[in-house]
């Protein structure tokens, strides 16, 4: 984090709570949990007055690009995970998970019972104090920085006097470290979150469940079966990939490998174990 970001987000505590602001997190984890394989992305916290919602940074780039007319750069893939939601001090949360061109809307209550340390640190001029939680079936420490006045932090973590700065579990599997900070207009829509909201078939957890296995046993004809198409169509992937008549069966199969290996989601307690 360069000097000019820490001065920034120094000065957000003299008027935080009538501003809205975007913190962008660093993600290191692990896709699948028996291997040390590692993978980066980039986060987006956005803490607005009437809501707060966490997606990876790949729906901003591509808003970006469609707000601005510039073409999507060849062979380009986007991650299109969940996106989730939740209003200022609360813990209901919106889980939005997409299915390729089905919405799941799940929610749920989650909150961490933190326990403060007297530890602190200083990272980049940010003086951090060390909180603890055993929380969805994992061990994690947050450092907190009580000069940035939002109890909010990545993911559905929250509930300490500060943002949430850095965020890890014992064993090595995720990894948040916030590295940059933006301030917020007001026309600073994104037109991708706006459809998840706006698509989101609302599910209880059964329900949920049983639409992944279903999205298991054959991702294409589940995304078939939602297009609309026939088997001679073509079609795309949310990352680009054109399935046709002639590899539907192939991606088919890499698709169900894919989603029994990278099983390592973020709260344990809602795993699901696919056969």
């Amino acid at each position: 984090m360069k000097t000019n970001f820490i001065a920034f987000l120094l000065l957000i505590g003299c008027f935080a709570q009538a501003q809205n602001y975007r913190y962008i997190y660093d993600v290191v984890y692990k896709k699948d949990s028996t291997s040390e394989i590692t993978s980066k992305e980039n986060y987006n916290l956005d803490i607005k007055k009437d809501e707060i919602l966490y997606y990876t940074r790949d729906y901003f780039i591509a808003d970006s690009l469609i707000v601005n007319d510039i073409p999507f750069p060849k062979n380009a893939k986007l991650n299109t995970s969940n996106i989730i939601r939740h209003k200022p001090g609360s813990n209901q949360f919106e889980d939005y998970d997409l299915l390729e061109n089905t919405v799941l809307k799940l929610a749920t209550s989650d909150h961490q019972i933190w326990k403060l340390s007297d530890e602190k640190k200083e990272i980049n001029q940010l003086k951090l104090q060390k909180a603890t939680s055993r929380w969805a079936g994992r061990n994690w420490t947050a450092w907190f920085c009580e000069t940035i006045p939002f109890p909010e932090g990545p993911y559905k973590f929250r509930g300490l006097p500060g943002l949430i700065v850095e965020l890890y579990d014992d064993k090595g599997n995720y990894h948040f470290a916030l590295v940059k900070s933006e301030k917020l207009g007001r026309t600073d829509d994104n037109q991708f979150l706006a459809a998840a909201k706006e698509m989101g078939t609302a599910v209880t957890w059964e329900k949920y469940k049983s639409a992944k296995l279903q999205y298991y046993e054959s991702p294409v004809n589940y995304i078939k079966n939602g297009l609309g198409t026939s088997n001679d169509n073509e079609f795309f992937l949310n990352d680009g990939t054109v399935v046709t008549a002639a590899n539907s069966r192939e991606i088919n199969a890499n698709l169900r490998k894919a989603i029994k290996k990278y099983n390592n989601p973020i709260e344990l307690t809602r795993i699901i174990n696919y056969p």
